[in-house]
């Protein structure tokens, strides 16, 4: 059953700050307006100044008396007292926007207010709204709920707006937003059509059965074939959706005492890790959160990796090859005041040949790439190496030129002045699944449609063809929120922001 509460939430995060959102939607919304804010909708258009009906000009029944009241123009930022709604006392001046249904964010009425980010001001503003009859708390996402219950956004949308809130680079920031724009809407509303056509013509089929020949079942292979294809080049994006939801972890391999922890250190320009001149100073690794100019990444500090002294060392150096085998990028670490090349015994380089800067081999049964970088540029007796960046911890020397290499290698950002390999959000109109929701829905309906092609070969009746087409049909309009039970909806939006 829909909700008509009104509801009223923070939008913005909770600390000081200069301006704060309160967002309310629901019916209740113009009492809001009138008893706390002293606006009431104009009826006559723009500039005029008759009132709603039932907002008197002079005192007002109800809560608490009120100045004459003036018009609320919508969609457009006033400036006014908030006023406790029993009380009359004066809260704080500031801006608010009405938004009448249906032509706002919700299909609702909803009403913003924007005042003083003062965290005890915003509470008390919260709790004199309360105080009028009908509106209560939201709830997590319930303003987006509304949106979808209202045709505002569809499902895969709010998975949009979701995946933009908590975007960690550029690249899933700009996917989340041409999602939530409608791009993969647009292209599973076009797929349904198309399994709606095909499921059209064979219920015709199963309508004058006893009228024509028997079915021409050769006809429709192609046609299912067809939609089949295009669900799985859909279902096959979902690797690379799923790949910009996640944080890339990087993480840091080489000798004791090679100087991993006081490059994270440099990159971080914080003492985050404890540093030693005394080898082994890292036992367990560590990880940190890095912003790069594309987006955040995860470090990893890791036990050198060597002859083991001690068992202790050997678990630790279990561990570092554990990380190693789950990340994304790895840096190989050296001393640069030791010669190229003079590795301790153990420590497991994946291979002596170096393309460009990258090591690949074949630690953990992978190839994902290793970047060789070379410590202590600023100490005596530096040797540099063909394709190793060349770093100076202390004072941040080559730091830029590797900032810029891990943010090519993670993000396909640009690298040292070099245009991008390649964007992971693909292109303009690329768009990826990125939820197990979606994945789920479009292979119920990719098993649908194998299933038709398999009964082919069998030449069954074509209601049987029918019955797997609408169950594909089906599994589309769940995954664009047609039709969803409402348990669904909860685990959905539950993940949201309350305020969202």
């Amino acid at each position: 059953m829909k909700d008509t509460d009104t509801i009223i939430a923070l939008s913005t995060p909770s600390g000081v700050s200069g301006l704060a959102i309160i967002r309310l939607t629901g019916p209740e919304c113009r009492e809001v307006a009138r008893f706390c804010l002293g606006r009431g909708l104009s009826l006559a258009g723009d500039g005029a100044e008759a009132l709603e009906v039932g907002a008197a000009t002079g005192a007002e029944s109800g809560p608490s008396p009120l100045p004459p009241l003036k018009a609320l123009k919508p969609r457009h930022m006033h400036y006014g007292i908030f006023r406790h709604p029993a009380t009359g006392e004066k809260l704080d001046r500031l801006n608010f926007v009405f938004y009448p249904a249906p032509h706002s964010p919700t299909g609702e009425d909803v009403l913003e207010i924007f005042p003083h980010g003062n965290p005890l001001l915003v509470e008390s503003l919260v709790a004199a709204v309360l105080c009028l009859p009908g509106i209560r708390l939201a709830g997590p996402g319930e303003f987006t709920r509304r949106a979808c219950e209202n045709g505002k956004l569809d499902l895969v949308q709010a998975e949009g707006l979701m995946a933009l809130v908590h975007a960690q680079s550029k690249a899933a920031l700009n996917h989340a937003g041409k999602v939530l724009d409608g791009a993969l809407s647009r292209r599973l509303k076009a797929l349904r059509q198309k399994m709606i056509d095909l499921l059209v013509r064979l219920e015709l089929d199963v309508d004058f059965a006893e009228e024509e020949a028997d079915p021409d079942y050769a006809s429709w292979r192609p046609r299912l074939v067809e939609v089949l294809g295009e669900v799985q080049a859909l279902l096959a994006t979902h690797a690379r959706g799923s790949r910009l939801q996640k944080i890339p972890r990087v993480v840091l391999v080489g000798s004791p005492n090679a100087g991993k922890s006081s490059l994270i250190n440099a990159l971080l320009r914080e003492e985050r890790l404890l540093v030693s001149d005394r080898p082994g100073t890292t036992r367990d690794f560590v990880e940190v959160p890095l912003h790069l100019p594309s987006g955040l990444v995860h470090l990893i500090d890791t036990a050198g990796l060597g002859e083991a002294v001690d068992d202790l060392d050997a678990r630790a150096q279990d561990k570092t090859r554990q990380q190693a085998a789950k990340a994304d990028l790895r840096l190989w670490i050296e001393d640069g005041t030791l010669p190229p090349g003079d590795k301790a015994p153990g420590n497991e380089l994946p291979g002596e040949a170096v393309t460009g800067n990258v090591y690949r081999g074949h630690l953990a049964g992978d190839v994902t790439p290793w970047l060789r970088v070379r410590t202590r540029r600023d100490c005596k007796g530096f040797q540099g190496a063909p394709g190793a960046l060349d770093v100076a911890n202390p004072d941040g020397g080559g730091l830029p030129e590797l900032i810029a290499e891990l943010d090519a290698r993670v993000f396909g950002g640009e690298r040292s002045g070099h245009p991008a390999e390649g964007k992971q959000d693909g292109g303009e109109d690329e768009v990826y699944l990125t939820t197990e929701r979606q994945r789920d829905a479009l292979q119920k309906a990719a098993d649908r449609l194998t299933a038709a092609l398999h009964q082919l070969d069998s030449e069954p009746a074509i209601e049987i063809l029918a019955f797997e087409a609408r169950e594909a049909v089906m599994a589309l309009r769940e995954l664009l929120g047609e039709v969803t039970a409402d348990d669904v909806l909860h685990r959905l939006f539950a993940g949201f922001c309350i305020g969202k």
